[in-house]
């Protein structure tokens, strides 16, 4: 079992090299350059860089994050994204190992990790990532799962795509403008093209949780500290609420828990509407989601 572990040390040596390549990607789009022209240079002061200030993770180390040149500060996003694009890859070989699956889900991996930091850093995703993954996920199904696989991955973009965009209109009544961003429709039918119609669920279910987790509480400590008591209030008994119908279950507490619910979502839609909040990035619940589900579903 030695070449095992041999190959799995290349796959995450290449992991280390594509994430670092990955950064060119997420740095060049999001100021419209070209990912091959001009050569590597400092985002600072444009000096072209040498050979040893591209080696992943060891160069940030040696330049003790600082760039060789103009000594300003090197983002700490590109260790994390070579490191997480390794850990990625070397996962994705110890679950399927030598398998055309494996190549399928390091395209995905990598689609994902692009769109999660540019989402993070400007809120801004290249769609045509997403409808890639997408053609790549409906031409998978039919190779693993035939006709059958055919039918369930197109009927999975195509509830993805109603379901986020049923929720992001849901937005115009109350706040006249989108819930989400568009970018995170194509994301959603890409992962419904990959997993399937009833694959995509538990990607939808875990994405849900992990935003909730990380994003709302970031959301309602910015409207307490801006002073929107009301809408803490409502979170509140809405967890209330939520707790009551956990341990006592009936027609009342559900229908309390409800309107509780809907009333938080007003409040939260319509200071989207004000435009003192931006689109929450959704892109990485999105891509938390697909991992989770990525070594179990597929």
């Amino acid at each position: 079992m030695d070449w095992h572990y041999y190959i799995l040390f290349w796959v995450c040596i290449a992991g280390l090299c594509l994430g670092s390549f990955y950064n060119v990607v997420i740095l060049r789009s999001l100021s419209n350059e070209s990912i091959v022209f001009p050569p590597s240079k400092c985002p600072k002061c444009g000096h072209k860089l040498y050979a040893w200030h591209n080696i992943p993770v060891l160069s940030y180390i040696l330049l003790r994050g600082k760039c060789y040149f103009c000594k300003e500060k090197i983002s700490i996003q590109y260790p994390i994204v070579e490191l997480l694009t390794m850990v990625m890859f070397g996962l994705t070989f110890l679950k399927f190992g030598i398998s055309l699956k494996t190549l399928f889900v390091l395209i995905w991996v990598s689609g994902l990790i692009i769109m999660t930091v540019t989402d993070l850093k400007e809120k801004v995703v290249d769609c045509n990532i997403a409808i890639i993954m997408g053609v790549l996920g409906i031409l998978y199904n039919v190779i693993a799962y035939g006709w059958r696989g055919l039918g369930l991955s197109l009927l999975g973009l195509l509830g993805c795509v109603i379901a986020l965009e049923l929720f992001a209109r849901s937005g115009y009544p109350v706040a006249k403008t989108r819930a989400m961003g568009e970018a995170d429709t194509y994301v959603a039918g890409a992962l419904g093209a990959i997993f399937g119609l009833y694959g995509v669920i538990p990607v939808l279910l875990y994405s849900l949780i992990c935003s909730l987790v990380i994003i709302i509480p970031i959301f309602f400590y910015k409207k307490f500290k801006n002073g929107d008591r009301m809408i803490c209030f409502s979170a509140i008994i809405f967890g209330v609420f939520t707790g009551i119908y956990y341990y006592f279950p009936s027609i009342i507490s559900l229908a309390l828990l409800a309107l509780s619910g809907v009333y938080l979502a007003i409040r939260v839609i319509k200071n989207i509407g004000r435009g003192d909040v931006n689109y929450f990035p959704f892109v990485p619940a999105l891509f938390a989601g697909a991992v989770i589900c990525f070594c179990t579903l597929i």
